[in-house]
């Protein structure tokens, strides 16, 4: 089975999320014949309770004002969802409100039930800890979407992340769909100049994906110094790759997991969609 159920996250302040990723996701939904729905974080400040800053700043006021701007932006998203998605492939908009801190968690609770949630990436948003929370508790696999890649239907390239981890198997496994989309599929891992230990391991993935009526063929990417985000970045740029597909690295600290240094450089400049799955 493909991706039948897209959910799209926007967020209403302090940013609101660019109009531009309603029209790519409506591409991306349209090239995988699938259903989009949309979720819009309306971002509510609570009250300050110091009654002196009150009373000096007015601060409760200014409270107000922004909540009022951003209940206005979300409306305004929402209205522009369910205009411009096609009626056949529109799924439901719903609107949630919650604070900037656990925003990320109310998004987690409502991706568990769809396929694939597409996060948009824009300059001046800060979407790390988003993503740390969707990719670490709702189960699902996420799709990063920056701009410059923002046409969401382009798959003529496919680079699949593999360092033979569970993370990179569970992310291969969740971007079937795509691979089997594209015109050219890599397996490629991050070695260091003696390092041919993965190679074997690549060569069993393509094996696999050949069960599927997947074509693919194993990629080298010497490090040369780079950590492994950095490197992987770099080759799907110099390779042309329209998408890339990797496991989210990360380890656990008082119950909270955070991401790895890999996925951390990945995020830090991506120039092109990324599937991240844990």
């Amino acid at each position: 089975m493909g991706i039948q159920d897209i959910l799209l996250q926007l967020r209403s302040a302090p940013e609101h999320s660019p109009r531009w990723s309603i029209d790519a996701a409506i591409s991306l939904a349209t090239t995988l014949d699938a259903r989009l729905s949309g979720v819009v974080c309306q971002i509510v400040i609570p009250r300050v309770s110091n009654w002196l800053a009150d009373k000096l700043v007015h601060a409760n006021a200014l409270i107000a004002e922004e909540n009022a701007k951003s209940r206005e932006s979300a409306r305004h998203l929402l209205d522009e969802m369910t205009t411009r998605i096609p009626a056949q492939s529109r799924g439901e908009q719903t609107l949630i409100e919650c604070t900037e801190f656990a925003m990320s968690r109310e998004l987690a609770k409502r991706a568990r039930s769809h396929d694939i949630t597409v996060v948009p990436i824009d300059d001046g948003l800060d979407i790390a800890y988003v993503v740390q929370d969707l990719v670490f508790e709702s189960g699902r696999p996420i799709y990063l979407m920056p701009r410059s890649g923002g046409g969401g239907h382009r798959l003529d390239i496919v680079t699949v992340a593999w360092d033979g981890s569970r993370a990179a198997a569970r992310a291969l496994a969740d971007a079937l769909p795509f691979c089997s989309l594209a015109k050219t599929v890599r397996v490629a891992w991050v070695s260091g100049d003696n390092d041919k230990t993965m190679s074997g391991s690549a060569a069993d993935i393509c094996r696999n994906l050949a069960c599927h009526g997947i074509e693919a063929e194993a990629v080298d990417i010497p490090a040369d110094g780079r950590d492994a985000g950095t490197a992987l970045l770099a080759n799907c740029k110099a390779s042309g790759t329209d998408l890339l597909v990797m496991g989210a690295y990360g380890h656990s600290r008082a119950r909270e997991f955070v991401l790895g240094g890999a996925t951390r450089s990945v995020l830090a400049s991506p120039d092109l969609p990324i599937i991240l799955s844990h």
